[in-house]
């Protein structure tokens, strides 16, 4: 009895399946969790920005050395609003990893208002990746000046 060439290649396309299926699925994980990795440095690009953009807009009360100051935007950064919150923007940061800077001219007067996560850490592709002074934004000041 002869065997029809359809019936002798019944079942390949499970058997290639199944041999092809984990090297897919590992490479979609890793893009996906690589995809996760930009989408969180994007995020943090976003709330430095935003936080310069605040901080370089706001008053600056040299009284208490800006730490009010320095405490509002901190804020800003890590929840969205000065008054503080209960839940970051983005997983795990928090304001201890935010540095606020400032330089002043001789009167102690801001001129420009750097932003910058000192470190942040993150997983992806099976391995710890830590952004250290990064990302950055700096602006101009542009707010009222308390003395």
């Amino acid at each position: 009895m002869r065997v029809s060439r359809r019936q002798r290649e019944r079942g390949n396309a499970i058997i290639e399946f199944g041999l092809a299926f984990p090297l897919l699925f590992v490479f979609l994980i890793g893009m996906f969790q690589l995809g996760y990795g930009f989408f969180l440095y994007n995020e943090l690009q976003a709330l430095v920005r935003n936080g310069a953009r605040y901080a370089a807009q706001i008053d600056f009360d040299s009284t208490s050395a800006g730490s009010t100051f320095k405490s509002n935007v901190q804020n800003m950064v890590v929840y969205g609003a000065p008054s503080g919150g209960s839940t970051p923007m983005v997983p795990n940061l928090t304001t201890s990893s935010v540095s606020v800077t400032w330089l002043a001219d001789g009167a102690g007067i801001p001129q420009t208002i750097t932003v910058k996560i000192s470190t942040y850490t993150f997983s992806a592709l099976g391995t710890t990746f830590t952004l250290t002074n990064k990302p950055q934004a700096t602006f101009i000041y542009l707010g009222q000046f308390l003395s």
